[in-house]
């Protein structure tokens, strides 16, 4: 019959416990007796010493009192002090020959306070009280020699004491390391079988099983042992045909995409390569498989240029995670981006995937989109130019005019020279030469250049049957470009006019913002703009449709409008107006910095 573990721990921890019960049972009682002895014996012995202490200041006290020729005066009260100390001492003896000590001093000092109590006040009686300070001193000294003679006890007793605990505390340790390694044994056979089944498990061995055991858990450990091994071999048959199904999907999934893939170990070993990523990088894919992709034998230029824009992009900023490439494919030029994806899982790297995207198409619609442009702000030049020219005529004649003309006159030149300076800057844009735009420097009144551009909106807002509202406050002395600053107002304006329906409701604000900006807010009651595409609507060529209206003209308004904010040092950004509409709000510094 098999006993079990829990049994045999029961067992040796119950003898362990009695034998630590039968050493306390033997050492606490002498620990108590001998720390109370010694404890007695040092207390009553430091009360006669400090008897001494007290009788030897009464006595000084006096002494120096009759040397001052108050004597008498002294006397009752260092008598009484001696009297009640000495009373201590007769009921404190403890020490052979003490109580003749005692009573001497006693006697010697009834006789001393007894002459100076008769003595004439000039008096002295120096020698008596040398003599009675050396009788104390005897019986200080007999009470120091009695506790260094109880340590000295105790000082034995606990040493005898200590050997004999050492030598049960020995006993038991051997006690204990006689059952752990009884228990070791017990346990360590069964456990390196049990080891080295598992270890055939591993190895793919097949029918490995456990005996019997002579533990019941470890018995126990064994069936279930047996069985897992069983299902594991019935696992190990139905999944093979399953995992090579499911390779060979991965596999398919892989190929048949457009880009360009390659999946890295985390040794930096090629794992597998598609035919597109093989293609354009120039290499053949079993030369691939199984060599460091950094140390491929392959010599072709694509190959070099992609492992060398990999290698940069791993040395670049942690926040630069893609870079694209230009290679020469098929009797053209192809754009790809290389983007590397970490593989992990609960936080282990299992490797690399190298994506090479195809954005040849893309990057063609850009320079269409962007000779488009560079096209049509050409075109729009020469009847700007007509037009302005028209104009200046017409003002030669402003005399002519009613006021009401004058005023449409005086926008019709201020809007197309603005139209004009725009289509300058749009070509400027088209040919990539305006990454930063210059602005000027001069002293500014910001809220009259609102308040102007705002009123040059009325006619339009009135026709479109619009409010078209201002609320400007005093603004800080500023500089900065005032065309330019014209420009971003009118293109929010006008974006807030085409999206606001028809009794629909325009703010222009204008304020401070603290003590170094100042605040520019644009808002209508138009469909808004969704909150995840607010970030975006100042990229360049971005159109987005709002709710069924139609989007704007070339996507590039918002993108210059944020260009110029930036180059006077200040930043723009849109919000949600209260569930209806947007809210554009411009904050630029009131000092020269940008």
């Amino acid at each position: 019959m098999t006993s079990s573990l829990r049994s045999r721990i029961r067992n040796g921890t119950l003898l362990l416990l009695a034998l630590v019960i039968v050493l306390g049972a033997y050492a606490l009682p002498r620990l108590n007796s001998l720390g109370g002895a010694i404890r007695e014996t040092l207390y009553r012995n430091y009360i006669s010493i400090e008897v001494g202490q007290h009788q030897h200041d009464a006595l000084r006290k006096l002494e120096r009192a009759e040397r001052d020729g108050k004597g008498r005066d002294a006397l009752p009260a260092a008598r009484d002090s001696f009297m009640h100390w000495m009373d201590i001492e007769k009921h404190d003896i403890t020490e052979v020959g003490e109580p003749e000590i005692a009573d001497d001093i006693e006697a010697r000092g009834k006789k001393l306070f007894d002459e100076i109590a008769t003595a004439p006040p000039n008096e002295r009686h120096d020698n008596e009280f040398d003599q009675l300070h050396a009788r104390i001193d005897d019986l200080i000294a007999l009470n120091k020699a009695a506790m260094f003679r109880a340590d000295s006890r105790a000082t034995k007793l606990g040493t005898n004491l200590t050997y004999e605990v050492a030598a049960g505390f020995a006993i038991l340790l051997l006690v204990g390391a006689a059952l752990s390694i009884w228990m070791g044994w017990a346990l360590s056979r069964p456990l390196t079988e049990l080891a080295e089944r598992l270890r055939g498990i591993s190895q793919r061995k097949s029918h490995v099983r456990l005996g019997p055991q002579t533990l019941a858990e470890l018995d126990e450990v064994a069936r279930e042992f047996n069985q897992m091994a069983e299902r594991l071999e019935h696992y190990d048959r139905m999944n093979v045909e399953r995992i090579v199904y499911e390779k060979s999907k991965t596999e398919a999934i892989i190929e048949s995409l457009e880009d360009g893939v390659v999946l890295i170990d985390s040794d930096g070993i090629v794992a597998h390569i598609n035919e597109v990523a093989a293609l354009i990088m120039g290499i053949e894919p079993s030369d691939a498989l199984g060599s460091r992709f950094d140390d491929l034998s392959s010599n072709h230029p694509h190959y070099l240029r992609v492992r060398d824009s990999i290698r940069n992009l791993s040395k670049a900023d942690a926040e630069i995670q893609r870079v694209e490439v230009q290679l020469h494919i098929r009797g053209r030029d192809h754009s790809y981006v290389l983007k590397p994806v970490p593989l992990r899982q609960e936080g282990r790297a299992l490797g690399t995937l190298l994506i090479l995207q195809d954005v040849t198409y893309l990057r063609d619609q850009d320079r269409a989109r962007t000779n488009l442009v560079a096209t049509l702000s050409h075109e729009l030049r020469t009847p700007l130019t007509s037009l302005a020219l028209l104009a200046e005529l017409l003002r030669r004649d402003e005399d002519t005019l009613t006021p009401k003309q004058r005023d449409v006159l005086r926008a019709i030149l201020e809007e197309a020279s603005r139209m004009k300076q725009l289509a300058d800057n749009l070509l400027n844009l088209a040919r990539g030469q305006v990454p930063l735009i210059a602005v000027q420097r001069v002293a500014l009144d910001l809220a009259k250049i609102v308040e102007d551009v705002t009123d040059r909106f009325g006619i339009q807002a009135q026709e479109k049957k619009i409010h078209l509202e201002t609320h400007i406050e005093k603004l800080p002395d500023m500089e900065g470009d005032p065309v330019k600053l014209s420009w971003v107002i009118s293109n929010l304006i006008g974006n807030a006019l085409r999206y606001t329906p028809e009794g629909g409701t325009i703010q222009v604000a204008a304020g401070p913002s603290g003590r170094d900006f100042a605040r520019l807010e644009v808002a209508d009651t138009g469909p808004g703009i969704a909150p995840e595409i607010r970030d975006h609507v100042f990229e360049r060529f971005a159109q987005y449709g709002a709710n069924g209206y139609a989007p704007g003209s070339a996507g590039l308004g918002l993108a210059i409008v944020k260009d110029i904010v930036e180059a006077h040092g200040g930043r723009i950004f849109v919000e949600g107006n209260n569930g209806h509409g947007s809210r554009f709000i411009v904050q630029l510094p009131v000092s020269a910095q940008s």
